[in-house]
């Protein structure tokens, strides 16, 4: 099969939660180079044929072996659908010949390395960093024979917000707070609204380690801000509260909400059980300059999808 064709067979991660993960994973195998865009799905095709003919992006989990055993990199392609009419792409690749470091490369003067300060891979609301956290451990106390709980250092990958995307979350709630908008977490019909709908709708954002603490962070600040002014909401709404119906104007508990709201992120699967492929999604329709258009490449600058 030509290396064009191959390319038209690559799988696409099955949601956006998946494709993070999988990007994630990448970069923790030390595919730290990359570049992205966005372009139309009828450019897709002649994208993914420019592509195959640089990189040996259609290469099988043995055949990437062999090439790191000969000093050859190992490079990926991952698409994914956002809006209604884009595409998103990014390039990935570890070091070695014929990569995104390697100074012979046609792209190499666009590739960013994510461990840099400004090489972060960002996607809608988030950006992949090498974060440092506190991971909690049981250990068994050698004195006493009892369980403790130990904290210790640890630095990893994951998906945080982005400071734009948290600083609008936390200003959206202090103008819901402002307006004594408490609000309605939705479900069953209803739709989410106020501080309650707020804050739902956070628990609803794929639960990285990095996006999970900031989740938290801005149910703290709710509870800071809103209970500045819940008596007040109290006061002029005593008619409607209805202890344990969501209308007393009380914000669920912290504890509650780490225990039963917010599961840790565990591995799931990247393709579904008949994953699409890149032709699937690549329009048929071709037109004269679309190889040239396909390839424009955009820098971590330029590529924070804002929305999908």
């Amino acid at each position: 099969m030509k290396a064009s064709d191959a390319a038209l067979q690559l799988k696409v991660p099955r949601n956006k939660t998946a494709l993070m993960q999988h990007l994630q994973l990448l970069v923790v195998r030390h595919h730290y180079w990359w570049c992205g865009g966005i372009i139309k799905p009828s450019r897709l095709a002649a994208f993914a044929a420019k592509m195959a003919s640089r990189y040996r992006i259609t290469r099988p989990t043995r055949g990437r072996a062999y090439d790191r055993i000969r000093g050859r990199a190992a490079v990926h392609l991952v698409v994914f659908p956002v809006g209604e009419n884009n595409v998103a792409w990014w390039l990935l690749s570890d070091e070695g010949k014929c990569g995104l470091n390697d100074p012979a490369s046609p792209d190499a003067h666009m590739a960013k390395n994510a461990m840099a300060s400004d090489g972060h891979i960002f996607f809608t609301d988030y950006v992949l960093l090498y974060a440092h956290k506190k991971d909690a451990r049981k250990l068994t106390d050698a004195k006493t024979g009892r369980e403790k709980l130990v904290l210790k250092d640890r630095s990893t990958w994951t998906w945080k917000l982005t400071d734009a995307a948290l600083n609008e979350v936390k200003a959206s709630l202090e103008r819901a707070v402002a307006n004594l908008e408490y609000g309605d977490e939705g479900g069953n019909g209803r739709r989410p609204w106020g501080v309650l709908g707020i804050l739902a709708c956070q628990r609803e954002r794929p639960l990285f380690s990095g996006v999970r603490n900031h989740v938290i962070a801005v149910h703290r600040h709710a509870d800071t801000h809103w209970g500045r002014v819940k008596r007040k909401w109290q006061g002029q709404n005593f008619a409607q509260l209805a202890p344990g119906a969501g209308r007393d104007g009380e914000l669920r508990n912290l504890k509650e909400i780490i225990g039963f709201h917010l599961p840790k992120m565990t591995r799931i699967k990247v393709y579904g059980d008949a994953p699409k492929a890149i032709g699937e999604i690549a329009s048929s329709e071709r037109r004269p300059g679309d190889l040239a258009a396909a390839t424009s490449l955009w820098t971590a600058e330029q590529f924070k999808l804002r929305a999908l």
